[in-house]
């Protein structure tokens, strides 16, 4: 490995030479990474030779003799990245340069973002919890800061230890706002699914001569013929039968009968649903309900709610502690 005694072997890098626009690249790593460049094979077998193995095995064996290299050894590094640096700058000032296309993040396509309707209402989350750590959730910000801790996880902690802490008589306030949001919630719904619907075009009504489309009126024009010549026939030469009533269609299901299938595959008792519907967790619970892996576990439906509520509405938190548990 080079880097310990005599003077680093390695041809200059001029900024003519490096100002190639397929030889040029923004150089990283600093001078570690210069000299870890030259290096890289000398150090995977150095790493194999002492049982290091992995894809990182060689960058480990690096930092273990860079840091025992002294100033004198590192400086002719630190030169040559100072060099590589002037090299890709003078080659990005230059008329050759072409910038490299930034990748597309993962999850943010215009097909894979989800069409969000910004006018409809925004359901309350969380019940008498959520209510109350939105009111505290300055407070115990600042209380988190002043303890060194950062994160949303410290303040959800210290909110949660604090609502626990609350007796029943303590909570009620907290339960009385989120009925009323709950109440202006639903009936903000009614209005914007009404506003909708008025939006939407009546599909049963048809279309009018002058809207119909040319294979309509083609249709229509071969049909009539055959209309006309059904109506001229002469009368008596064939009794002709009396069509047959057409089945009724099946009734459509409302959101009532769906809502009542969503409840007997949850399994959860009325009672449990109402008291959940209180919280404003009815729609967590029976969601959470339904996990395979909560099903799997054979828990009560309490023990759901009280997870829930402990977990602040998070589906996926309340499951990950169930499991736990």
């Amino acid at each position: 490995v080079q880097g310990s005694s005599a003077p680093l072997a390695r041809p200059t890098l001029t900024v003519s030479d490096m100002a190639d626009a397929q030889a040029c690249k923004r150089p990283a790593g600093g001078a570690f990474g210069q000299w870890m460049n030259v290096n890289r094979a000398s150090l995977a077998e150095q790493a194999a030779k002492e049982g290091m193995t992995g894809m990182t095995a060689a960058t480990k064996k690096a930092g273990e003799v860079w840091n025992k290299m002294s100033a004198a050894d590192k400086e002719p590094w630190e030169k040559k990245f100072k060099e590589a640096q002037a090299a890709f700058e003078a080659y990005k000032n230059s008329d050759g340069f072409v910038a490299p296309e930034k990748k597309e993040k993962r999850g943010k396509g215009d097909d894979k973002k989800k069409n969000k309707d910004a006018e409809a209402p925004k359901k309350p989350v969380g019940g008498a919890y959520g209510v109350f750590q939105n009111e505290k959730r300055d407070e115990f910000t600042k209380v988190a800061q002043a303890k060194g801790e950062k994160g949303f996880g410290a303040v959800a902690k210290m909110a949660s230890e604090a609502f626990k802490a609350l007796s029943e008589e303590e909570k009620k306030p907290y339960q009385e706002k989120v009925d009323k949001l709950m109440k202006a919630y639903k009936f903000a719904m009614v209005a914007y699914k009404e506003k909708k619907g008025a939006d939407q075009p009546d599909e049963a009504e048809e279309p009018s001569p002058a809207k119909a489309s040319p294979k309509s009126k083609k249709a229509s024009a071969k049909a009539s013929p055959a209309k006309a010549k059904a109506k001229a026939s002469p009368a008596g030469k064939k009794r002709e039968q009396p069509p047959k009533e057409a089945a009724a269609p099946p009734a459509k299901k409302g959101r009532s009968a769906a809502k009542g299938k969503d409840a007997e595959d949850s399994g959860l008792p009325k009672a449990l649903l109402a008291a959940a519907e209180k919280e404003g967790l009815k729609v967590e619970l029976e969601n959470l309900a339904k996990r395979p892996e909560i099903k799997a576990k054979g828990l009560g439906g309490d023990a759901l709610l009280k997870a829930l509520k402990d977990a602040g509405g998070l589906v996926n938190k309340a499951k990950a502690a169930l499991l736990r548990a």
